[in-house]
């Protein structure tokens, strides 16, 4: 094997054929070309004579080095170097080209990521900045400051991960804190099932308050930073809140804008207005309701506000990521104008808000939520309301934090499909059904509730055709048809009826009346309903009353509501669902085909929208 080395002209370098990487062969080319902008041309190319039918003109393939060829000829159409720059070049004969290739690329064993942070600490310790860090190696300086933080976690640790001991999901669990004590207790004091990336976290930051409580999303982290709160930052996960140290002063400052909120209330003229930080339907079932009876709506208003709902439906669905920021903005004053519009459609008289008073507290998600023409019941000598509501706490009936970024249209169809899948799990669950039939007669009875409920005894049958079109082809909505066809083709004729109940057996009455109930529950919900969240606690317990997991009726599709929403909103499910990775590979598609290639990844992960999903497993997600 003939073999020298010699300088070659970077303009006189070409990729050869025999060349074996093949796949993937410009990955990280930036990155690569920074280095070597940074530190030089650290290895040489392998390079062979090139055929070429000018004799005057000589060339070389390279064989291998074929990224470090297409970095110096990036670096050279940016101008750091010359286009004729000389090039270390090791020339073999034309026979050994392949194998060459092959040996080069096939022994090579990369650099172990524990050797890699290391390294990264090191270059920080002899006095390089993060900034030159990621300049000279061509990525983010989140990046580096990722390295340094997994740099950081206890030397004890980091040798199981070496030792291949622990993965690297579990090292990254880590670094939420510095404290090497308290890594090594979570890792060493604790049985081997309590080991994983989640207990890891939870271990050690079971003394905080993670960011997506309600109190940390109330009032924000800039606020609770102001007042003199610290915040644990994830450098791993960019959409986390972090974790709030001073759990004290997060109640204080939410207490102190609760109660900024009820002044704001109590001048709509309501005779009393309580704030309290958790949404407690218990409490609020002890008062009646005096729904409204105004309509402060012009002729001219609705009609605008019905265009208004139409237009922000089209361009919620349509609007790009890179769309012009004036169609954002658009977007962001229909919002605010249906918002506003809203609040006036259904009004209390002056003389009732007179007799009547308000609720204010913070539903889960951490959003304001107001109950309204609140009516004191008489003293029942089991002490105050106040005192009540300590007894329980966290059951939210609001919803106003879930129709963020989803257009009206959208909200009716997906709660529309939840509807169907709690009416086929109640028609076969007849227990529950009895519960839920007792519960909407006691509160009609005995708490003289005037609102639209979820199971309505009046009874009204729910028309759910009418509402979505998608629902109609649904699972849950053709095991419902197909009970209805079983009780038609069972079930006598109108006169023959009662002797034909009396004939049953406690079963198939039971049976009946779970479905009969099922027909009535109405959980379908729109951005502005003003009974929206009290019957959407009721559907809420109803759901986990049931163990209803909507991920058995209902799967993300291109036409049901991928196409639908916005493409950021395409790219978090299938970040959520499967990988940033995967979420980034989509993200240069148009909305299109980002719809259908997103259905395709999402096809049997069992991901759901927020509306969709129930409010305690999503509770209990973020603990």
């Amino acid at each position: 094997m003939s073999q020298k080395l010699i300088s070659v002209p970077l303009c006189q370098l070409q990729r050869s054929k025999a060349n074996v990487r093949k796949t993937r062969a410009k990955e990280n080319v930036k990155e690569l070309a920074a280095s070597i902008d940074a530190h030089g041309l650290l290895q040489n190319l392998t390079v062979r004579k090139a055929k070429s039918r000018n004799t005057k003109e000589v060339t070389y393939e390279v064989v291998a080095g074929g990224r470090r060829l297409a970095a110096l000829q990036l670096l050279a159409k940016r101008k750091r170097i010359v286009r004729d720059a000389p090039v270390l070049c090791l020339v073999l004969d034309n026979d050994d080209a392949t194998e060459v290739s092959l040996a080069e690329n096939f022994a090579r064993v990369p650099i172990h990521p524990a050797d890699q942070f290391e390294a990264f600490s090191k270059l920080q310790a002899d006095g390089c900045s993060t900034a030159d860090t990621a300049a000279r190696f061509g990525i983010s300086e989140t990046v580096v400051r990722q390295r340094l933080k997994l740099a950081a976690v206890s030397p004890k640790l980091m040798a199981l991960y070496r030792a291949d001991e622990m993965n690297l999901e579990q090292l990254v669990a880590f670094s939420i804190t510095d404290d090497h004590e308290a890594q090594e207790r979570a890792w060493f004091d604790v049985p081997e099932y309590s080991r994983s990336p989640q207990a890891i976290r939870r271990a050690l930051t079971s003394s905080l308050v993670d960011g997506s409580d309600r109190r940390a999303r109330f009032v924000g982290a800039n606020a609770y930073e102001a007042a003199g709160g610290s915040i644990i930052r994830d450098l791993f996960d960019p959409e986390d809140g972090g974790y709030f140290e001073d759990s004290r002063l997060l109640d204080q400052l939410t207490a102190q804008k609760l109660s900024a909120e009820a002044d704001a209330i109590r001048q709509e003229g309501w005779a009393w207005v309580e704030a309290m930080p958790e949404h407690d339907y218990e409490y609020l079932a002890r008062f009646r309701r005096v729904p409204p009876d105004q309509d402060g709506l012009t002729s001219e208003e609705r009609q605008r506000r019905d265009a208004l709902s139409e237009q922000y439906d089209a361009m919620i669905g349509e609007l790009e990521d890179d769309a012009p920021e004036d169609e954002q903005l658009q977007l962001d004053r229909i919002e605010a104008e249906l918002s506003e519009l809203s609040s006036r459609e259904r009004q209390w008289s002056d003389e009732e808000k007179a007799e009547s008073g308000a609720v204010v507290s913070l539903d889960y998600r951490g959003e304001l939520s107001v109950t309204r023409g609140l009516v004191t019941p008489e003293p029942s000598g089991e002490g105050d309301l106040a005192n009540c509501s300590k007894k329980r706490r966290g059951e939210d009936g609001g919803a106003s934090g879930m129709n963020a970024g989803f257009s009206e249209a959208l909200l009716v169809d997906l709660s529309a499909h939840r509807t169907a899948a709690l009416h086929e799990e109640l028609a076969g669950q007849p227990d529950v059904a009895l519960l839920a039939l007792l519960h909407t007669l006691v509160l009609r009875i005995f708490y003289g509730s005037t609102s639209e409920l979820c199971v309505d005894m009046r009874p009204a049958i729910v028309d759910l055709k009418s509402l979505a079109d998608t629902v109609t082809g649904s699972p849950a909505a053709s095991a419902m048809a197909e009970r209805q066809r079983h009780w038609r083709e069972e079930l006598p004729e109108a006169k023959q009826l009662w002797e034909w109940l009396v004939a049953q057996s406690d079963e198939t009455r039971s049976d009946l009346l779970a479905y009969c109930v099922a027909a009535t529950v109405n959980a379908v919900h729109r951005r502005h309903d003003n009974d929206d969240g009290e019957r959407r606690g009721q559907s809420d317990r109803l759901a986990d009353a049931l163990s209803l997991d909507m991920a058995n009726w209902w799967e993300p599709t291109k036409v049901g509501y991928l196409s639908r929403v916005s493409k950021a909103s395409i790219l978090r499910a299938v970040s959520e669902a499967i990988s940033s990775q995967s979420a980034e590979n989509l993200s240069s598609l148009k909305k299109d085909a980002m719809s259908q290639r997103a259905e395709e990844l999402l096809a049997g992960k069992r991901w759901l929208p927020e509306p969709l999903r129930h409010r305690q497993i999503v509770a209990e997600a973020a603990e």
